[in-house]
C-alpha cells in the first residue's frame, strides 16, 4: 500500500515529483537517492 497524505487545505493540492530543489543550496535532490520514488509537494490550486 502507498502512503496516505492528509487532504490538501482549501486552495492547495498535492503533486509528486521525482526531484525537488534544496532551498539552502539550490541543488536538485533526487528522491531515488533516499529510497523514494517521488517527493510530495503541496502547491497552490489553479
Amino acid at each position: 500500500m502507498g502512503h496516505k497524505f492528509p487532504p490538501a487545505p482549501p486552495g492547495k493540492r498535492w503533486i509528486f515529483r521525482p526531484w525537488k530543489t534544496d532551498p539552502k543550496t539550490g541543488e536538485k535532490v533526487h528522491a531515488s537517492r533516499f529510497g523514494k520514488r517521488a517527493w510530495p509537494i503541496l502547491v497552490d490550486d489553479e
